[in-house]
């Protein structure tokens, strides 16, 4: 699971959190062989060699023309290798010539030729200038030796004549595919702008104008692999995503890092929410919550202690919650008083409320008698105080959750889009402000990123 920062802050001003872990957003490269291969039968001459030349025999006394052709016989087939990391171009050519003595000899003339396939093996590399090439290597074998006898001890060959020409538009043809791969994965242009892309600020699913600001850690390629319809590889950029409330200025981005090849991690957005809560906000939410609950103290007359009010406050890195009690019991006993709860909130192991640790509680004295004091210095009355300075902010993450939710898919920057489940919000830190308390909520959900190639130009 991937998790990308998102803010949801319900006021004016926040300092987002440090960044979670890395995300991953790919650039799938795909290059339809049905373009290789119309490339080429394009590029794939018709006419490999041409032979028109008079050759002399037995000391002179008999000289011969030489003609013929050797021509492509059908279209170019390309088809992966077995292995899938390369492809096999296939090409029949077919060799018709004539060998016509002159003079005398002329009863001597014969038609000869022969047919061959040639298979290039293609595979595809990467330059460490983010470049797609293509190592070529070709064989052919002729099915007929390119030679005939004119009797009389006079055997006439061209395979030799020949066999230069070919391989000579072996090597253009080479040239040709290699530049179709090149130009069809365009990889440079690809992974600049993809590099480019994600590093500036991305706007995010969220009701109040927000921005993730990217920094990108790494950029690998994978392998490239075969199908029977494409040439296929994959370009992933791992980034750290920090999160921010507002509008902020795109940075020139940095040159592409020096090449690497390897299989990607497993592609996601590392989604983190970090959430404002003003300490009055959350005091109500501990009051509505501990307003609900009563303790009835096992000392004389029995007396009952009810939470009226909670009032949360930064202390420090520590919270203080102020909770006011009304302690009730017979013969008209009514007194209120306060007690200063204070420790470090910390999340307890559900993920969604936060607790204190290390607390203190110290009751205010003033105003109470000492059996009142001695009252709230019960041990059970201690456990009760603690247990108001609780906030349980499943509500409030569920509401950031569908937030999200409800506008993805969504698009942060031009050509990329976030997709998937945002999943229920899970606390995974917490840092006391003077304004607010800040929670960050992390995505159980799994979201990715695509990004659309046609976008990026």
């Amino acid at each position: 699971m991937r998790r990308l920062l998102l803010p949801a802050l319900l006021s004016a001003l926040m300092t987002a959190p440090p960044a979670g872990a890395l995300s991953t957003i790919t650039l799938p490269v795909t290059v339809p062989l049905a373009g290789v291969q119309a490339a080429a039968n394009a590029r794939v001459p018709s006419e490999f060699a041409r032979l028109e030349e008079t050759r002399t025999f037995l000391g002179g006394l008999l000289s011969a023309r030489l003609t013929g052709t050797v021509t492509r016989a059908a279209h170019v087939s390309v088809q992966p290798t077995p292995e899938g990391d390369g492809l096999t171009l296939s090409v029949p050519i077919t060799a018709k010539f004539r060998a016509e003595p002159a003079g005398l000899g002329q009863a001597l003339a014969r038609d000869f030729g022969g047919s061959a396939v040639i298979r290039l093996r293609v595979r595809p590399t990467v330059t460490p200038d983010w470049e797609a090439d293509v190592g070529v290597s070709g064989t052919y074998t002729w099915t007929d030796p390119l030679s005939v006898d004119l009797g009389q001890g006079v055997k006439v060959s061209v395979q030799s004549l020949v066999d230069g020409q070919v391989r000579a538009q072996l090597d253009r043809v080479a040239a040709d595919v290699a530049r179709a791969v090149r130009e069809g994965a365009d990889l440079r242009r690809r992974a600049g702008t993809l590099w480019a892309r994600v590093q500036q600020p991305w706007t995010l699913p969220l009701a109040e104008p927000t921005y993730a600001r990217v920094l990108p850690r790494s950029l690998t390629v994978t392998p490239f692999r075969f199908t029977p319809e494409a040439l296929k590889l994959t370009v992933g950029a791992a980034l750290d995503l920090s999160a921010g409330l507002g509008q902020v200025q795109a940075s020139p981005p940095t040159p592409l890092p020096p090449l690497k090849i390897a299989p990607l991690p497993a592609s996601g957005v590392d989604l983190q929410v970090p959430v404002r809560l003003p300490y009055a906000e959350l005091s109500d939410l501990a009051s509505r919550r501990a307003t609900q609950q009563t303790l009835t103290l096992a000392v004389p007359l029995s007396p009952t202690l009810r939470v009226s009010r909670v009032v949360v406050s930064p202390r420090g890195s520590q919270l203080n919650v102020a909770v006011g009690v009304v302690i009730s019991g017979p013969l008209g006993l009514s007194v209120r008083a306060t007690a200063d709860v204070t420790g470090t909130p910390t999340v307890d192991a559900s993920g969604h409320l936060v607790t204190l640790g290390g607390v203190t509680v110290t009751t205010r004295r003033e105003g109470l008698t000492g059996r009142v004091i001695g009252w709230l210095a019960d041990e059970r009355a201690q456990a009760y105080l603690t247990r108001a300075a609780r906030f349980d902010l499943a509500p409030r993450l569920a509401k950031v959750r569908a937030q999200v939710q409800a506008r993805l898919p969504f698009t942060p920057a031009p050509g990329v889009q976030l997709l998937g489940h945002a999943g229920p919000l899970r606390l995974s830190s917490i840092r006391v402000t003077p304004q607010a308390l800040v929670v960050t909520g992390a995505s159980t959900g799994d979201l990715t990123a695509s990004v659309d190639v046609g976008a990026l130009r």
